[in-house]
């Protein structure tokens, strides 16, 4: 199979550095979108709640301020969001203390991997100061103590330095789940924590989380070798239905190429 020289050799160094075919499964977030409870803007013309259903609030605010949900105004108002899932956002203070999260039914099964990827955008009206991040992150219990909770993967969202009316996908991948984790089995925590300073808000939307089964070997030889590579290469950022996009969000990317990383030369 020819491929771009160039191509493979930037994929060929990706792979020195970082060093099952169906589609990937939606966990169900209850309140992903934040929907619940609904918005009457016309019996609540302040567009806004302290309350967010199924979700549990960490609020250091004593009269609940810092978390809760909004309903998103209208196209053609200077406020409104575009692409919104739905028609209402959560919004968490940016204060460090302030956090939404929960604990799933679904649990990190052994051989999969996952990505959680959260929609956000900072408040118009009072934006976080900036470069104050947001952290999103995947966490279990390993006990029976619910304030026992530690992170597996996490990430930093720095606040942008200026406003936008755009929701941004920020995803967080977790590679293959093994059999020695100790988080394998466990119940799937997700969670939103503020940890910058007071006076501004992020905006929230679309909470997903996906679980991928598919491993990278496109051959069926079964090894995951440099014949999967070149496949993988000859698809690199196609988003035409390629065959090696293992993640199954669509496209070829990084995200793939770590899985393929994590599998190399492996007896699959």
């Amino acid at each position: 199979m020819s491929t771009h020289p160039i191509k493979y050799f930037t994929l060929i160094t990706a792979i020195l550095l970082t060093i099952a075919s169906v589609q990937a499964d939606s966990i169900d977030i209850p309140n992903h979108s934040f929907e619940v409870p609904a918005i009457d803007p016309i019996e609540n013309p302040l567009l806004a709640i302290p309350f967010v259903s199924s979700w549990t609030e960490d609020d250091i605010d004593p009269e609940s301020r810092s978390t809760g949900t909004f309903f998103n105004t209208p196209p053609g108002n200077e406020y409104h969001l575009f692409n919104v899932d739905g028609s209402q956002l959560a919004f968490l203070g940016s204060a460090d203390g302030n956090a939404l999260w929960q604990y799933l039914p679904a649990t990190y099964k052994e051989g999969k991997s996952y990505r959680l990827t959260v929609g956000l955008c900072i408040s118009a009206t009072f934006p976080p100061p900036e470069g104050t991040p947001l952290i999103l992150e995947l966490n279990y219990l390993p006990g029976a103590d619910p304030n026992d909770i530690v992170s597996i993967v996490s990430a930093q969202v720095p606040a942008p330095p200026s406003t936008s009316r755009t929701v941004e996908d920020f995803p967080i991948p977790l590679l293959t789940v093994q059999p020695g984790d100790p988080w394998a089995n466990k119940n799937i925590g997700i969670a939103i924590r503020a940890t910058g300073g007071a006076g501004g808000y992020w905006d929230i939307d679309n909470v997903r989380l996906m679980e991928y089964p598919r491993i990278p070997d496109f051959t069926d030889d079964p090894f995951v070798n440099l014949d999967d590579f070149a496949k993988m290469a000859a698809e690199w950022q196609s988003c035409s239905e390629p065959e090696t996009d293992v993640t199954g969000d669509g496209c070829v990317n990084m995200e793939d190429l770590m899985i393929l990383a994590e599998y190399w030369l492996n007896d699959v």
